[in-house]
């Protein structure tokens, strides 16, 4: 198992990095239009992402202010080794540290 962190951030910091795990996720790989996949929404999200421990980007997901979790995405080749659980652990807690049920 790859040892990884996550770390909260925001759109404006990381957008290279989250948009790149997107991209070959759900662009590239589950062929989802770029014009449906990239929103207004990521703008004002909590963003997680997944790194290995020399800082390479393998996952990410979103938490919205309404507390919606989503464009949660692991890269093709860490995939089974916990990083999609923990991302989604990660949102949870993070949407009720916002005061989310």
């Amino acid at each position: 198992m790859a040892a990884f962190v996550i770390r909260e951030t925001d759109w404006a910091h990381d957008a290279a990095r989250l948009g790149a795990v997107r991209r070959a996720v759900f662009v590239d790989e589950q062929r989802v239009p770029e014009a449906l996949e990239w929103d207004e929404h990521d703008a004002d999200a909590l963003h997680l992402l997944a790194a290995l421990a020399d800082g390479t980007p393998v996952g990410c997901a979103r938490l919205l202010p309404d507390g919606h979790i989503g464009r949660m995405a692991v890269l093709s080749p860490w995939r089974g080794q916990g990083i999609g659980r923990a991302l989604l652990a990660a949102a949870i807690r993070a949407a009720q540290a916002h005061g989310h049920a």
